[in-house]
């Protein structure tokens, strides 16, 4: 197998220089997706009700849960490359019928969220691969970097889409206006396939083990095993709060829709700043501390939000920092997780431990908005009671919920091989 030591310098780093930019051009549809106000908007226009409008940020999570593994497998046998090519193809037709939902009258609302579920599968697929292939020409040392950079980079470019559709969209945006945004994300698409072909894997062996014997070894490395169990429940704690406060900002706040998406692309910032400095925070304190500092991060956002009941210059500010700062721990947790990953991963089983990990790390980034969705659209949750003379509404009673869950999720901590290592486990220096 082709490795990344058996690659010259320029090849790794014009390799690098191509995953960069493929992420760029790539991300603009899943950021939509996933975490901009953009898709929320779109939904709401479509008559989609609170309930709804959190389904359609959390099928990618849902979708990598159960499909990530046998994605792996596919990947292995197809070859990284062509797989990525395939299922990225795919993801642009599909959000191109994410477009058009709007013209299928009373069908729309079926058709939109079945675009997005099937866009949300070919992610999964495109994920399964994208892990295995920058292992490729990534050297140990490097990753740590790289993820950083590379995120930050297509952070910033989706920001900034984002800010510059929110400037000329105006407050009350018509269905054409963002359905040209969906289109154009789809566009994007197919410069991650350009920059995808010039990734060199033309000479890698494809991983030789069957998907059965691929799990039961992934399960078996017990460090792996752990750190996936405790990111599966932080992230189930944690990962709702965005979305959340998107829709508390537009239905309860009744923020007008252009400066929520200004608000959600100033948000972004703080993860784009979480990338470009997780790597040497990481370098300077070591996984561990990176970890707790996140841990707690995201508790003390929760809380904060819960107290934050009213609309006033102060109290928007407030929520856009707390966003800010929660993004910034969100980009290094991403940075600190990925590094983990890959190197907790097995030598000769990349793909399916990678899979692994990342099907732990979606149940919880999907479990936690599904759960929110379906709260929501029960009515489970009081619409707003009292502390004092202090109105509470159901919005805020979740950030309470996912603060309290957060903290209590730090029993997990025991875990993690980088806080508690076990066995034979080594990991590598200052970390």
């Amino acid at each position: 197998m082709e490795t990344a030591e058996n690659l010259t310098a320029d090849q790794r780093s014009r390799a690098k220089r191509d995953a960069i930019k493929s992420s760029c051009w790539g991300a603009l549809s899943s950021v939509m997706i996933q975490d901009s106000a953009i898709i929320i908007l779109f939904a709401t226009i479509l008559g989609a009700g609170d309930m709804l409008s959190m389904v359609t940020t959390s099928t990618q999570g849902i979708a990598s849960c159960f499909l990530l593994i046998p994605a792996a497998y596919l990947s292995v046998k197809l070859g990284y490359k062509k797989s990525i090519i395939m299922f990225t193809a795919l993801g642009a037709l599909m959000i191109l019928l994410l477009a058009t939902s709007p013209w299928f009258g009373e069908w729309g609302k079926p058709v939109m969220l079945l675009s997005i579920i099937l866009f949300s599968i070919c992610m999964t697929a495109y994920a399964a691969a994208w892990f295995p292939l920058v292992d490729g020409f990534l050297l140990k040392e490097d990753r740590s970097e790289f993820f950083g950079v590379m995120r930050f980079s297509w952070q910033t470019f989706a920001t900034l889409f984002c800010f510059v559709c929110g400037l000329i969209i105006g407050e009350t945006p018509s269905i054409w206006m963002l359905q040209v945004i969906i289109v154009i994300t789809a566009f994007g698409l197919l410069g991650r396939i350009y920059y995808i072909g010039k990734i060199p894997d033309g000479h890698q062996e494809k991983e030789k083990i069957e998907l059965m014997d691929g799990v039961y070894e992934t399960i078996s490395n017990k460090p792996l095993t752990g750190f996936s169990v405790y990111i599966c429940c932080l992230y189930l704690a944690a990962y709702s709060t965005p979305p959340l406060t998107f829709i508390y900002i537009k239905k309860y706040l009744l923020v007008p829709d252009n400066i929520l998406i200004i608000i959600s692309s100033l948000a972004l910032g703080g993860t784009i700043l979480g990338f470009l400095s997780a790597g040497k925070i990481i370098d300077r304190i070591g996984i561990k501390r990176m970890l707790l500092f996140v841990h707690f991060s995201f508790a003390m956002v929760n809380v904060t939000l819960f107290f934050i009941g009213t609309n006033t210059a102060f109290t928007l500010a407030l929520i856009t920092a707390m966003l800010a700062v929660y993004g910034f721990f969100m980009g290094c947790s991403s940075i600190a997780i990925s590094t983990e990953m890959m190197e907790l991963a097995s030598p000769n089983n990349k793909a399916i431990s990678m899979a692994f990990f990342g099907s732990c790390l979606a149940a919880g980034c999907g479990g936690s908005r599904l759960l929110t969705s379906l709260v929501l659209g029960s009515g489970l949750l009081a619409p707003q009671w009292f502390i004092g003379s202090m109105k509470i509404s159901h919005y805020q009673t979740l950030f309470l919920v996912y603060g309290c869950s957060i903290l209590f999720v730090c029993l997990l901590l025991v875990l993690v091989p980088a806080i508690f290592p076990k066995g034979n486990y080594r990991h590598m220096p200052n970390y």
